[in-house]
C-alpha cells in the first residue's frame, strides 16, 4: 500500500515538472471551446496544450542535469546524464519532426472515464502537411492506436479509447474558454473542466484517496470546484502560474482544506520523506492560496529552481531506481503470462524468440524493453534463456527471461519456467546462473553463459 502510494506520488510530482512550462496566448479569434468542439463531451475532465515553439528542449534538460548535479555523486551523475541525453536526443527528434510537419500545437483531451489515457489532437492548419502529421502521429503512438480526420483535427488514441469517445456526443463546455480566459501564456497550459457527475464522484472517493475517516469540508468538489488552469513556462524562463476557480469564498476555503489534506498525506509516506530531505518546505512552496473565489499558486523562476533542487535529490534517485526495478519485474511477470498463452496455443511449446510474443500472443512491444531503459528503444533490454526448455513442463527453476547487466544498479530480475520473477542482487545472479546450468546439464541441454 505504501509503495502504492509512493508510485502514485512520484508519478503525480513528475507530471507536475513536466507540466511546468511556457504557452503561447489564446486569445484568438476562435475559442478553445470551438477549436476542439468534436473532441468535447459533458465527460471531458482535463486537455493538456502544448506550443512546440515554446519549448526549449536542450535548456530543460540542461537545467535538469545542473540541479541533479548538486546532491549527486560522480558515479550517479554519469547515469543521469545517459538517462537525460538519451531523453534529450528523443524530444528533439519528435519535436522537430512535428515542426517539419507544419505543426505547432498539439493537445491532449482526456474524458472522465478514459483517465488516464489520453486522445492526442493536433489542428490541420494552413502549414500543416497531413500526409507528414499523420505519419509523426504514428511514430509517436505506435502499435494499438487509430487515428482519423474530425473536422480540422486529427485525433488519434487508442482502439477502446477512441470507440468510446466516439458512441459519445459532442457537447459545449463554456468553462473551458472561461479558464482559458485566465490562462498565463506558457509552453504547456492544463485545463481542467469536471462535470458535475466527476465532481460527486471526486467528492466520494475523497475519504478513501485522503485517507480520512472525518468528513470532507461540504461542497469542496461537488458544488465549489468550477474549473483550473495550470500555466508552466519551461526553461530559460521557467515559472508556473496556477488558477483554481470555485463557486464562492466558502468554495475556495474547502478546497484549500482538501489540498492541504493531500499534501500532508504525501508529507507522510517514509519512502518520499527519505527521498526528500526538504520535503516539508517544498509542499509549503506549492500550496495555494485563496482569494476570494479563486485559489492561485504562482512560482517564479527562482522558486522553481528551489522546488526542483529540492525534488532532484540523490533520494529521489534511489527511488527511482526502485521503481524501475519494480515495474520492471511487473513487466517480466506479464512477459511470463504472454508465454503460457502462446504454449498453450502452440503444442505446449515456448516461442523461438521474444519478438514472437508480440506477433503471435499479443504482447506489447513496449513489454520488451526494460523500463530503465525506455531511453535506449533499440536496445535488447532482456535475454531470453529459456527457448530450448520446451514448455510449461520444464523444471520450474530454470531460468527463462534475465534483465541484462546492467540495466538496474546492483541486480537484475528474473523470470523462471514457472513464470515467478524474483530480484538477485549481481552476486547472487552469478551463483544463479551457475545452478542454472547444473539444472540444465542434468536435463540435458547446453550450458549458458550470462551476457
Amino acid at each position: 500500500m505504501v509503495r502504492n502510494q509512493a508510485h502514485a506520488c512520484l508519478g503525480i510530482t513528475l507530471l507536475t515538472l513536466m507540466i511546468w512550462s511556457p504557452a503561447p496566448s489564446l486569445g484568438q479569434a476562435q475559442g478553445l471551446s470551438q477549436l476542439l468542439a468534436p473532441c468535447i463531451d459533458e465527460q471531458t475532465a482535463a486537455i493538456v496544450r502544448v506550443d512546440v515553439t515554446r519549448v526549449n528542449v536542450d535548456a530543460s534538460f540542461d537545467m535538469v542535469i545542473e540541479t541533479a548535479s548538486g546532491s549527486m555523486d560522480a558515479e550517479e551523475m554519469e547515469e543521469i546524464k545517459i538517462i537525460v541525453n538519451g531523453l534529450r536526443q528523443v524530444f528533439r527528434e519528435r519535436f522537430a519532426a512535428f515542426k517539419a510537419a507544419g505543426g505547432d500545437t498539439f493537445f491532449l483531451v482526456s474524458s472522465v472515464d478514459d483517465l488516464p489515457h489520453f486522445r492526442l489532437v493536433v489542428p490541420v492548419t494552413p502549414k500543416v502537411r497531413e500526409s507528414a502529421m499523420k505519419d509523426w502521429v504514428d511514430s509517436m503512438l505506435k502499435d494499438c492506436y487509430v487515428q482519423v480526420r474530425k473536422g480540422g483535427l486529427i485525433v488519434a488514441g487508442s482502439e477502446f479509447i477512441m470507440k468510446q469517445w466516439d458512441a459519445r456526443s459532442p457537447a459545449v463546455r463554456p468553462e473551458l474558454d472561461r479558464a482559458v480566459a485566465e490562462a498565463r501564456e506558457a509552453a504547456i497550459q492544463v485545463f481542467l473542466i469536471p462535470d458535475a457527475n466527476s465532481r460527486r464522484v471526486l467528492q466520494a472517493m475523497l475519504p478513501i484517496l485522503l485517507n480520512r475517516s472525518g468528513r470532507i469540508p461540504d461542497r469542496a468538489v461537488t458544488d465549489g470546484l468550477q474549473w483550473a488552469v495550470h500555466s508552466i513556462n519551461l526553461p530559460p524562463r521557467l515559472s508556473v502560474d496556477v488558477h483554481i476557480e470555485s463557486a464562492d469564498p466558502a468554495s475556495a476555503l474547502a478546497l484549500r482544506e482538501v489540498i492541504t489534506a493531500a499534501l500532508s498525506l504525501v508529507r507522510q509516506i517514509p519512502q518520499l520523506k527519505e527521498a526528500y530531505p526538504n520535503l516539508g518546505a517544498t509542499l509549503a512552496m506549492v500550496t495555494p492560496v485563496s482569494e476570494n473565489n479563486t485559489l492561485r499558486l504562482t512560482l517564479d523562476e527562482r522558486q522553481c529552481i528551489r522546488v526542483a533542487s529540492n525534488l532532484l535529490t540523490r533520494g529521489l534517485f534511489t527511488l527511482r531506481m526502485s521503481i524501475l526495478r519494480d515495474t520492471c519485474g511487473t513487466t517480466l511477470s506479464g512477459m511470463g503470462k504472454a508465454m503460457l498463452i502462446y504454449a498453450n496455443d502452440y503444442a505446449d511449446e515456448w516461442p523461438p524468440d521474444l519478438e514472437t510474443l508480440v506477433e503471435k500472443a499479443e504482447y506489447p512491444r513496449s513489454g520488451l524493453i526494460c523500463p530503465a531503459m525506455k531511453h535506449r528503444p533499440d536496445y535488447e533490454s532482456y535475454v531470453y534463456r529459456g527457448v530450448d526448455l520446451g514448455g510449461s513442463s520444464a523444471n520450474p527453476g530454470l531460468i527463462m527471461v534475465h534483465d541484462r547487466a546492467g540495466n538496474h544498479k546492483g541486480g537484475r530480475n528474473v523470470l523462471f519456467a514457472d513464470t515467478h520473477v524474483e530480484w538477485f542482487t549481481e552476486d547472487e545472479f552469478q551463483g544463479l546462473i551457475e545452478r542454472d546450468n547444473q539444472l540444465r546439464r542434468g536435463a540435458g541441454l547446453a550450458e549458458k553463459p550470462a551476457p
